[in-house]
């Protein structure tokens, strides 16, 4: 028997759909990843299931020590990501050194074994602020969203 794909267009004509009707100035990616814990619109608080809201990233690249060529040396908030979601959310007045820091000595002994045994490809992605201070807010905004595995600091939602 041969299945008909028709229930694949309409799920990319309603991924479409939701990316052209976005209520909001702040820019969402809607993305399906397997192994997250993350099922809520971050504006509205609300649960949606089967839709998770990430950011739209300014840059990726694979957790390797040569890589960092390619981040720029400008303040911003990264995510470390692999296959289980979101597990670290951090901000840096240099992004470049920050990544490099990581792999040189971890602390956090939670990243530490998470990065050592990944699922799946793991990655570093950012986004770009203007100043430390914003960076700080972004980061803020995000754990809040994501609730990180090895984040040691959980912010509560009402406070800013």
């Amino acid at each position: 028997m041969i299945k008909n794909n028709k229930t694949n267009s309409t799920s990319f004509a309603q991924v479409n759909e939701v990316k052209s009707n976005r209520k909001y100035s702040t820019p969402y990616l809607v993305d399906l990843t397997a192994g997250t814990r993350q099922h809520f619109d971050p504006q509205t608080s609300e649960a949606n299931s089967g839709t998770l809201y990430y950011p739209e990233f300014d840059g990726s690249v694979r957790y390797k020590t040569s890589r960092a060529f390619a981040l720029p040396s400008k303040p911003g908030v990264y995510f470390i990501h692999d296959f289980r979601g979101i597990l670290y959310i951090g901000e840096a007045k240099n992004l470049r050194q920050r990544f490099l820091q990581h792999h040189r000595n971890e602390d956090n002994a939670k990243l530490k074994k998470l990065v050592s045994y990944p699922f799946g490809d793991l990655c570093f992605f950012w986004l770009n602020a203007e100043t430390k201070l914003k960076a700080v807010k972004i980061q803020k905004r995000w754990i809040r969203v994501f609730q990180p595995i090895s984040n040691n600091i959980k912010y509560n939602k009402d406070r800013g």
